[in-house]
């Protein structure tokens, strides 16, 4: 089985979701005090661990295509005649 880098972004971006949803839960409720702030800074580095991931991505939809790593579709094809 193989697990594309799209799918690992997105389950990233999905528990830095839930990090933030949880610690919103359990501060309405008051079974915990956790900082808002924090909660929000975890999220973000959580998602930013992967944002390399989704700017390769964007770009290559931009500019390669959707061909899924074709190298004839790159931004920059090296060859004999730009070596």
């Amino acid at each position: 089985m193989e697990i594309k880098m799209k799918t690992v972004s997105n389950l990233a971006a999905a528990l830095a979701l839930l990090i933030v949803l949880a610690s919103f839960i359990l501060n309405a409720a008051g079974l915990a005090r956790i900082d808002m702030n924090d909660a929000l800074k975890a999220g973000d580095f959580v998602k930013a661990v992967f944002l390399p991931v989704d700017a390769s991505l964007w770009i290559a939809n931009i500019f390669g295509g959707k061909s899924g790593g074709n190298a004839s579709n790159s931004i920059a094809l090296r060859d004999e005649n730009n070596a």
